[in-house]
């Protein structure tokens, strides 16, 4: 430091989430001195208590930050998409000249040509994202991994039990714990670790899961499943639990409707004809039925495993929510939380996502133009608007469209560009995505993105990806370090967390808002964009209950208001406010899935490639893959580049196979090895295990490698171990509901090469 020198030394109160974190939203403390981060620690004090676990990502934190890696200024395609080379130019410029083509391309295909990419929770402008599309004219041609990671289970549970999300309450009450798919320890550790140092000997915990995980090691019962055959054992689990009279009579009658329908569907599913198809023993599906009824309150934690089953994803989920209902486990402390709109404080509703949207500014026209509005109802317009009816006479407000729940499934996306059907897709928006990792069948996705049918892609990053590196224009993004939080996590939440930003944005990165309030002004709408900063939105936002963004940052907990429940009594009736459905009711035959024109009941399907369905192809393809949930210290595709501290602790991508099975095909640990399926082949390093069903392999996903070449054919290594290269898309395949694709349950076959 220079000789009278003063200096500048503060720490922030920040919130820990994706990018560089996770979904743990952790509260933090960012030392920063002249401007610079120069440490991180964890906020005690903070709510969600000490920070534990967390060793594998936290302490690299900087080095990502500042890592040479990262991208500074806007880049231009100099060359053709793949040769890797670019102009810098200005924002401006490149603002200018990508409104330019938007304003061409809606004049002359309609605002329907574009679409927009994007990913799960890495951002919290999504009602900011909606916002820009309704006024743009466009009926939200969204695509993202959303459809099959959490959100695709919200949308039914909007539709079945109307509040915005329905979650964990993990208090001293909870008697029994439901995990399904779900490996906390990879994906949200911190919680994991505070969660089982609280857990008391009579908390009861059942782990469904094909691999042994660290947390079915904690179980009381670990049942080992065929993958996605889930919503036959919860099926299985209904039948025991009505037929042994374990079920809430008094819940039931009060508050649902279509128990009788159930309770004929659940007929046909008993523990034997399910232990067939699931590999789960007779007995231990009646000992877990029972041990769920019977320890109350319970939960059922979520995961994201079963959303990626395909055609079975969203059945599952209304399964769960049968079983949640029928055992008196919703609003129950211990239970299920119920969590309608808020945070409200002395009558006041903060500003939530669904009240900055505009929907009304997307005319009925453009709404039956949104990509899957004719076939995968739920998640787009139909879907919606039925949902929204009953949402809005409860609670008077929309519900939200800007979160994940509500978007086009990415596989059309792909297909309209490439097929021009049902109309041109032209013009792409990718931020907080990397859908060359994220979306299934690579192939199909590397071809759209190459195809001279998008003549504009644009992509907001963090760092030069594969998929940024087919785009036009390439636009530093701000990180969460880097921008302040204000987020009712896509409105699941009640309640809206608030931090500081770290440090102001590095080279000329720009927040997510400025990046959509910029491109609005030259679109000719920025005067629906009044904020000049983040901060001025979340002031905004935080001003009906008396707050400004600088307070609730620097408040030890959320911003929270009165708890809602279905018992609460409405001033004007006299009457309890009930469930936000179309009956006010939970609904266990849904009358908004039976007006869409699907089952209002849940059911199995075996998955569209199995060894039941496809026994031909099982011939030759013997072995059931699933594509992996989070490994630490990765965070889907990021995390990946040498020198930040994180790909030095796993460098190389790795695939479970059980020993017996490894031994048959020659396979030792350390082996690299060919996983291969009828869509293509990859190679990860083999890790023998018998913590996983000798007839199932375990592959590692979001696999790219920033130290290759980033030019065609190589693409920092994109084609080597990507498990989307294995995955599948076709629409007849993915689920009738929310259009999700499979990821998991597929035939594949494992070689040395």
């Amino acid at each position: 430091m220079r000789a009278g020198h003063i200096s500048d030394k503060r720490v922030k109160k920040i919130i820990c989430w994706a990018s560089p974190g996770c979904h743990d939203n952790c509260g933090l403390l960012a030392t920063v001195e002249n401007g610079r981060l120069i440490d991180i620690r964890g906020n005690k004090d903070y709510f969600t208590g000490p920070v534990q676990g967390c060793g594998d990502r936290r302490p690299h934190f900087m080095k990502w930050l500042y890592s040479p890696n990262q991208l500074m200024y806007p880049l231009k395609r100099a060359g053709g998409r793949g040769e890797n080379k670019w102009e810098k130019i200005s924002w401006d410029q490149a603002l200018d000249e990508i409104a330019q083509k938007l304003e061409r391309l809606k004049a002359e295909y309609g605002a329907e040509t574009l679409a927009v990419n994007e990913g799960t929770y890495r951002s919290d402008m999504f009602g900011i994202r909606s916002r820009f599309l309704n006024l743009f004219g466009n009926p939200s041609n969204v695509g993202g991994p959303g459809t099959v990671c959490m959100c695709n289970k919200f949308q039914m549970r909007y539709a079945l039990t109307g509040p915005c999300s329905v979650g964990a309450s993990l208090s001293r009450q909870l008697k029994c714990w439901v995990l399904d798919g779900y490996n906390m320890t990879q994906s949200v550790r911190t919680t994991w670790n505070n969660l089982i140092e609280s857990r008391r000997k009579e908390i009861k915990l059942i782990v469904i899961d094909p691999r042994r995980t660290e947390v079915a090691k904690q179980a009381d019962l670990w049942l080992q499943i065929r993958p996605g055959t889930d919503s036959a054992l919860f099926l299985a689990w209904l039948n025991v639990i009505i037929t042994e009279n374990l079920y809430d009579k008094d819940f039931v009658n009060s508050w649902t409707v279509g128990f009788d329908q159930l309770r004929e569907r659940v007929d046909e599913y008993t523990p034997e004809q399910v232990a067939e198809i699931t590999w789960v023993p007779a007995d231990l599906i009646r000992q877990s039925a029972r041990m769920y009824a019977e320890n109350n309150p319970a939960t059922i934690e979520w995961g994201c495993a079963t959303d990626q089953i395909g055609v079975n994803s969203m059945r599952v989920e209304h399964a769960k929510i049968c079983l949640r209902a029928i055992t008196g486990n919703y609003g129950r402390d211990g239970g299920e939380v119920l969590r309608g709109p808020g945070p409200v404080l002395n009558g006041n509703m903060a500003i939530r996502d669904s009240m900055l949207q505009l929907e009304e500014q997307c005319t009925p026209e453009q709404r039956n133009k949104q990509l899957g509005s004719d076939r995968f109802k739920l998640m787009t317009w139909p879907g919606y608007e039925l949902a929204n009816e009953a949402y809005k006479r409860t609670y008077g407000i929309p519900m939200s469209m800007s979160g994940h729940n509500f978007m086009s499934p990415q596989p059309l996306i792909w297909r309209a560009i490439l097929s021009e059907k049902p109309y041109p897709i032209k013009a792409m928006i990718t931020w907080t995505s990397n859908p060359l990792l994220n979306a299934a069948n690579t192939k199909l996705v590397y071809e759209a993105l190459k195809s001279p049918n998008l003549e504009l892609h644009v992509v907001h990053e963090h760092f030069m990806t594969p998929t940024a590196l087919l785009a036009d224009y390439v636009l530093p993004a701000a990180s969460k370090l880097e921008q302040p939080a204000c987020t009712s996590y896509e409105d699941f939440e009640q309640d809206i967390r608030c931090g500081e930003r770290a440090v102001e944005p590095l080279g000329e990165r720009k927040t997510n808002y400025e990046f959509f309030r910029e491109l609005s002004k030259r679109l000719g709408f920025g005067e629906h964009f009044p904020w000049e900063t983040d901060e001025d939105l979340a002031d905004y936002r935080l001003a009906p209950v008396g707050l400004t963004h600088k307070d609730a940052a620097n408040q030890t907990c959320p911003v929270a208001g009165e708890p809602w429940t279905y018992e609460t009594i409405n001033p004007t009736t006299g009457k309890p406010t009930g469930f936000a459905t179309p009956s006010g009711k939970i609904e266990l035959s849904s009358t908004i899935l039976e007006k869409l024109g699907y089952d209002p009941l849940p059911y199995y399907q075996e998955p569209p490639e199995s060894p039941v369905s496809t026994p031909e192809i099982a011939k030759e393809f013997p072995l059931i893959l699933i594509t992996g949930g989070n490994f630490r210290p990765m965070f889907h595709s990021e995390n990946r580049h040498f020198g930040m501290g994180t790909r030095e602790q796993q460098p190389d991508p790795l695939m479970e196979i059980h020993p017996d099975t490894a031994q048959k095909l020659n396979i030792t640990d350390g082996d690299w090895v060919c996983i291969e399926t009828k869509r293509g082949a990859i190679k990860q390093k083999s890790r023998l295990t018998e913590d996983i069903h000798p007839r199932v392999v375990n592959v590692q996903s979001h696999w790219w490698f920033p130290e290759q070449p980033a030019q065609e054919p190589f693409l920092h290594g994109l084609w080597q171990s990507n498990a989307n290269v294995l995955t599948m898309d076709d629409p007849d395949i993915c689920d009738p509901i929310s259009g999700g694709w499979c990821l998991r349950a597929l035939l594949c076959k494992v070689y040395k090469p």
